[in-house]
C-alpha cells in the first residue's frame, strides 16, 4: 500500500463537488474529504456516486493528495448490508480513509477491510483520552476531536494518546456537540446524526427568564456561534503533535474552498518552516468575503461565553463596509469602517442590515462611488464617507436609515482570482521521482524510475546501444530529459547512471522511456492503494456471534418487567419515593437522579435506600481532560446503578467500580445491533437505543438481539442542544465562564422561545454545559403493549420541570397500561389533554 506521502502535519480541505475539489487540490490541500450518496453528514451537499469514486480517487492520488470519505453517520440494523456494499467499493477505489460516527459500524470496517484506515468522526464525540482509547480498539487509526476543546485541553489530549489528532481550525461551529444533537430530530423527523440537520441553531429565539421575556436588544440569535478562524494558532497546534488541521465547509463554494486552503497553507509552511506567520489585512478580509458569521477562536482560547454568539444575525455577512448616514435621491451616503479606498468598489454587492436578517432586506450592486470625505478630514482620522449610487429601481431607499449597518455579501474580484486559482486545473505538489539507468554497448538500456512512496516502474529500450561518436548520454542530459514532466504529478528529483561513457542515447529515446516510465508509475500507484477486502462476509459473521436470534423470545418471555423512572431535583425524587401503587401497579424498578448539581447525589442515595428503591446515578454527558474527578464523585456514592452517557464513563466505571450496574443511555448513540452487542461485551447490563430510531427501525433492531436489553424512555422532553455555550452566563451576565459568571442559573429559570411562541426550558448541568430541551413533551403510551409484543421488558420515565403534585399522576397513567389495566391509546389522548402544550408521539410514531 502506498498512499500519497506526505512529510509533517496534514491540511485537510472540505469538498461537496468536483468544482471544490479541484479547488482544494490546487491551493495545497494535503487531503481532501467528501461525502458519497448516502451515509454522510452533509446530506444537502452535491456529494459524489459510487460510480464516480475511483476516477476521483485517481484525480487526487495522481496529484499526490489523499481522499477520506466521510461515512459519518449512524446506521440502522436494516442498512448494513448496504453500508457493506459502499464500504466494499470504497476500499476498492483505494480511498486513503474512511470517516465513521456508528461504532458497530467502525467494528464492521475493521473486521472487512482491515487495510482501510478509520478516522473517528467529531460525530463520535470525543473529548478525552478514555473514548479516545476504546476506539482505538474498534481499529480507528485517527481522531477527530470534539471543536469544544481549548489548546491547553488538546494538549493534554495528546500527552495521553498515541492516536493521531486531527483538530477543526475555521469555519462553521455547530452550537451543540456534534453526535449530541438532537433539535431536527425532535422538531421535525431530521436527524443530524443522519445527514439531515436543519439548523434550528441559526433561528431566532426569544428569552424568557422566570416567566418574563427579557429585552436583549438586537441580540434573538442566541444559539447561532459565530465563525473559526484558528490561523494564528496554527504554530501552537504544531508544536502539540497535531496531525491534520480540518476545514470546515462541505456545503460551501470553491472559492471559500481555495480562500480558506490558501490561508492555511501558508500558516501550515511557515510553522513547519519555524517561522512567524501573520495573516496580511487583506487576506483576512478576503477570508470574511468568502463566508463569515465573525471570525473567532471558537473554543480553542478556552470557554468565553461573551464572544462566542454575537446574537444580532445567523448568516455569512462578509466584510463591515460601515453605516449609513442618510439617503440621498439617487443612493446612500455610508460613512466607512476605515479609511481604506478599495473596502468597497463598483460592483460589489451590498446589503443593509436594520437588525432584522430574518425580514427582506435591501440589497444590491454598486453602481457608482462618489467619495465624499476631504483629504484634511481623512488625516484627522475622521471616518470617510461615501455616496454609493446603484441602478435606477435597485433599492427601495425608503426602507434603508441612518444607523444600518452595511455589509460588503459579494466581491466579482475576488471571486476571479480565486477562480483563477484553480481553473487550470494545476496540482500544488508534486511527487518526487528518482531515476536510474543502466546498460552496456550491444545490449538494451533499462530504466526505473522509483516515487518517495517506493513505487517503481520498470522499462527497456532494446537498443542496443552503440558507442557514442559525439553527444554521450551524461547526467546532464538525463535530467534535461527526464526534468520535462509537464502536467504530470512527478518532478525530477535525481538521476544516477550506471553505463559507459561514450554511449549513445537518442533524445527521443529517452523522451519514450519517460512516457512509458510516468504512465507505468502512475497505473502502479493507482492499484497499490487499492485496499483487499479480506472478509466479505464480515457482517454475517459479526451477527452471527450475537448470541442465538432463536433464544431471544425466551430470554425476554423469562424478564420482569421493569418501570424506573428519571428524576432532575430532590423534590421530584421524594414525589417518586412517596408514590404507593396499589397492585398490580408496579413499584419504580429503579430511580435514576439526574442532578444540576453532582453533590447532592449523596442526600439522593441516602433517601432512596431508606425508602428501599435502587437509584441510579448519571454521568454528565461530556467529560473534557481534568474532569474525571465528576466519574469519581459519583462512584464514590455507591448507588445501585449508573447511567452511562459517554465513552469515558463506560472505561472508568469498568475499571474502578465494577462492582455497579452500568446502564448505557441515549447518548452513546446505538442504532444497530453490532453497537449494540459491542456495548453489551464492554459490560453494560441495558442500552437506551439513540432517539434516532423511529419504529420500524426499532423493531429491526431487537429482532437481531435481545430485545430485553434494551430500556425504551416512553416520556421525556427531547433534550436538542447540548453545549458548551451557557445562555444563563451569556446573556444573564458579563462573565466568561463559571468562574466570574455569577451563575445566574442557580437563582433563575430559562426558556428559550421560538418564533410560533413555544417555550423551550434550558437546564444547566455540573460542568456548566446547557441542555436545551423540547417544549413539548412525547409519550410512547399507546405503543406500549406492541413494544411490549417485541420482548421489550425495561421503560423509562423522565421528569423535567413537572411539580412534586404532579409526578404521581404522571407514574399512575403509565402504570397502569403497563400493567394491563388501560388501553395505551386513551392514556396518550389524556396526557394531550391534560398538558398546556399537549404531548407528541415523538420519534417512534407508528406509521
Amino acid at each position: 500500500m502506498s498512499s500519497p506521502r506526505h512529510h509533517g502535519p496534514e491540511l485537510l480541505a472540505p469538498a461537496g463537488d468536483w468544482e471544490a475539489l479541484r479547488a482544494a487540490v490546487a491551493n495545497g490541500a494535503d487531503a481532501v474529504y467528501f461525502g458519497l450518496s448516502n451515509f454522510n453528514a452533509r446530506h444537502r451537499a452535491t456529494n459524489f456516486t459510487l460510480e464516480e469514486l475511483p476516477e476521483v480517487m485517481r484525480y487526487l492520488h495522481d496529484r499526490a493528495v489523499r481522499g477520506y470519505i466521510a461515512f459519518n453517520t449512524l446506521l440502522f440494523s436494516d442498512e448494513l448490508p448496504e453500508a457493506v456494499k459502499f464500504i466494499t467499493a470504497i476500499a476498492e477505489a483505494g480511498a486513503d480513509a474512511v470517516i465513521v460516527q456508528d461504532l458497530g459500524l467502525a467494528r464492521l470496517i475493521h473486521r472487512l477491510a482491515p487495510a482501510l484506515p478509520i478516522h473517528a468522526s467529531t460525530q463520535m464525540t470525543l473529548t478525552e483520552p478514555r473514548g479516545i482509547a476504546f476506539v482505538k480498539q474498534l481499529g480507528v487509526d485517527r481522531v477527530i476531536l470534539a471543536r469544544e476543546l481549548s489548546v491547553p485541553e488538546i494538549a493534554r489530549v495528546a500527552e495521553q494518546t498515541d492516536v493521531p489528532l486531527e483538530v477543526f481550525v475555521h469555519g462553521a461551529l455547530c452550537v451543540a456537540y456534534s453526535g449530541q444533537c438532537l433539535t431536527s430530530e425532535a422538531l421535525g423527523g431530521r436527524s443530524a446524526n443522519r445527514g439531515q440537520c436543519a439548523q434550528a441553531c441559526r433561528l431566532p429565539y426569544e428569552m424568557v427568564v422566570d416567566g418574563q421575556p427579557r429585552d436583549l436588544g438586537d441580540r434573538a440569535y442566541l444559539l447561532s456561534p459565530q465563525d473559526l478562524a484558528a490561523y494564528d494558532l496554527i504554530d501552537d497546534l504544531v508544536k502539540l503533535g497535531v496531525a491534520c488541521f480540518k476545514i470546515e465547509g462541505r456545503l460551501k463554494s470553491a472559492n471559500y474552498v481555495a480562500n480558506t486552503t490558501q490561508t492555511y497553507r501558508a500558516a501550515l509552511s511557515a510553522a513547519l518552516e519555524h517561522q512567524s506567520f501573520a495573516l496580511p489585512r487583506q487576506s483576512r478580509l478576503d477570508l470574511e468575503q468568502s463566508f463569515s458569521r465573525g471570525l473567532t477562536h471558537g473554543f480553542l482560547d478556552g470557554v468565553n461565553h461573551q464572544v462566542l454568539v454575537q446574537g444580532r444575525f445567523p448568516k455569512s455577512r462578509g466584510v463591515r463596509v460601515g453605516a449609513v448616514v442618510e439617503t440621498t435621491k439617487r443612493g446612500v451616503i455610508v460613512e466607512l469602517a476605515e479609511n481604506d479606498p478599495n473596502l468597497v468598489k463598483p460592483g460589489d454587492g451590498v446589503v443593509f442590515d436594520a437588525g432584522h436578517p430574518e425580514q427582506d432586506e435591501q440589497g444590491g450592486r454598486v453602481y457608482e462611488i462618489h467619495r465624499l470625505a476631504s483629504p484634511q478630514a481623512a488625516s484627522r482620522g475622521s471616518p470617510p464617507r461615501v455616496e454609493l449610487l446603484f441602478g435606477h429601481g435597485a433599492l427601495n431607499l425608503a426602507a434603508i436609515s441612518p444607523g444600518n449597518l452595511v455589509w460588503k455579501t459579494d466581491d466579482p474580484a475576488l471571486n476571479k482570482r480565486l477562480e483563477r486559482s484553480y481553473s487550470s486545473d494545476r496540482s500544488a505538489r508534486r511527487i518526487p521521482l528518482s531515476v536510474h539507468i543502466t546498460g552496456r554497448i550491444g545490449q538494451p538500456l533499462h530504466l526505473i524510475a522509483r516515487d518517495d512512496a517506493a513505487n517503481e516502474a520498470s522499462v527497456t529500450w532494446v537498443g542496443p546501444l552503440e558507442r557514442a561518436l559525439k553527444h554521450p548520454l551524461t547526467v546532464e542530459l538525463a535530467r534535461e530529459q527526464f526534468g520535462r514532466l509537464g502536467e504530470t504529478p512527478f518532478e525530477l528529483a535525481d538521476v544516477t547512471l550506471d553505463v559507459p561513457d561514450e554511449v549513445l542515447v537518442p533524445k527521443s529515446v529517452l523522451n519514450d522511456l519517460r512516457r512509458q516510465a510516468v504512465a507505468q508509475l502512475s497505473e502502479t500507484r493507482i492499484n497499490s492503494t487499492r485496499r483487499p477486502v479480506s472478509q466479505p462476509d464480515a457482517l454475517h459473521q459479526l451477527r452471527q456471534s450475537i448470541p442465538t436470534h432463536s433464544g431471544f423470545k425466551l430470554m425476554a418471555d423469562s424478564c420482569q418487567l421493569t418501570f424506573n423512572i428519571l428524576v432532575r431535583t430532590l423534590d421530584q425524587l421524594d414525589a417518586v419515593l412517596a408514590w404507593t401503587p396499589a397492585p398490580p401497579l408496579p413499584r419504580p424498578a429503579l430511580v435514576y437522579c439526574d442532578f444540576e448539581d453532582v453533590r447532592r447525589y449523596r442526600l439522593a442515595v441516602a433517601r432512596a435506600r431508606g425508602a428501599s428503591i435502587p437509584i441510579g446515578l448519571a454521568t454528565l454527558r461530556i467529560v473534557k481532560p481534568g474532569e474525571e474527578s465528576w466519574l469519581r464523585m459519583v462512584a464514590s456514592f455507591e448507588p445501585d446503578a449508573v447511567l452511562i452517557r459517554n465513552l469515558a464513563g463506560l472505561t472508568y466505571f469498568r475499571e474502578n467500580a465494577p462492582h455497579i450496574t452500568r446502564n448505557g443511555d441515549f447518548s452513546l448513540n446505538v442504532a444497530n445491533e453490532l453497537t449494540s452487542d459491542l456495548l453489551i461485551s464492554e459490560g453494560l447490563s441495558r442500552l437506551t437505543p439513540s432517539y434516532d430510531l423511529n419504529w420500524d427501525q426499532l423493531k429491526a433492531m431487537t429482532a437481531r438481539i435481545d430485545p430485553a436489553l434494551f430500556e425504551i424512555v416512553v416520556h421525556q422532553h427531547m433534550p436538542m442542544f447540548h453545549m458548551e455555550h451557557c445562555v444563563f452566563a451569556a446573556f444573564l451576565s458579563n462573565g466568561k465562564d463559571h468562574r466570574d459568571c455569577g451563575r445566574p442559573c442557580d437563582h433563575h429559570k430559562v426558556d428559550l422561545r421560538d418564533r410560533v411562541g413555544a417555550p423551550f426550558p434550558v437546564v444547566a448541568d455540573a460542568g456548566c454545559r446547557n441542555t436545551v430541551f423540547n417544549s413539548v413533551a412525547q409519550s410512547a403510551a399507546e405503543y406500549l403493549p406492541r413494544m411490549q409484543a417485541l420482548g421489550l421488558r425495561h421503560f423509562r420515565v423522565e421528569l423535567l420541570r413537572e411539580t412534586p403534585d404532579q409526578v404521581a399522576p404522571l407514574l399512575d397513567r403509565y402504570s397502569r397500561v403497563l400493567a394491563g389495566l388501560d388501553d395505551g391509546r386513551g392514556t396518550w389522548r389524556q396526557l394531550q389533554a391534560l398538558n398546556q402544550l399537549g404531548v407528541t408521539r415523538g420519534t417512534l410514531q407508528l406509521v
